[in-house]
């Protein structure tokens, strides 16, 4: 691979660039930093995925902990994509369930679940930092949306 990987997506280049940073950080070519999953935005989503995801984004965009957030739309594939991330909420029928380290903590209304995430993200973050957990240079997030092929990575 050398220096370069070559990401092609039908999106403008900074977004390559950004799947780029990601692979290598997956490939343990770079230290891990703060990252946002998302699920892509399918007719079973029972909140708006994208504005969702856009708010944690930018309310988290100086955390440079590496923590991982899901945010997810349905309660059909979200509660195992939330299981798996440090924070994660599986969003349905006006609620959401905010998971930490795969395990239910509480169910919010959907007008709570950002603010919930950003709270719960801030205090893993501190808590990371605390411990030393945050590597040197880390930047803010990058969201990187569920496929079938991300999500196996």
């Amino acid at each position: 691979i050398g220096d370069t990987i070559r990401v092609s997506l039908s999106a403008p280049p900074v977004e390559e660039v950004k799947v780029g940073c990601k692979i290598l950080e997956y490939l343990g070519l770079r230290p891990r930093k703060f990252d946002i999953i998302s699920c892509p935005s399918c007719g079973r989503a029972q909140v708006d995925v994208i504005q969702l995801a856009n708010a944690v984004t930018e309310g988290l965009k100086d955390v440079t902990a590496p923590i991982r957030v899901a945010v997810m739309g349905c309660i059909v594939n979200g509660p195992g994509e939330a299981r798996e991330a440090d924070l994660g909420v599986a969003s349905g029928n006006g609620k959401g369930q905010i998971f930490i380290k795969g395990k239910v903590i509480e169910t919010v209304p959907e007008d709570r679940i950002v603010d919930t995430l950003l709270e719960k993200a801030n205090e893993i973050a501190a808590q990371m930092e605390a411990e030393g957990q945050v590597p040197a240079g880390a930047t803010g997030p990058v969201v990187v949306p569920i496929t079938h092929t991300a999500r196996h990575m």
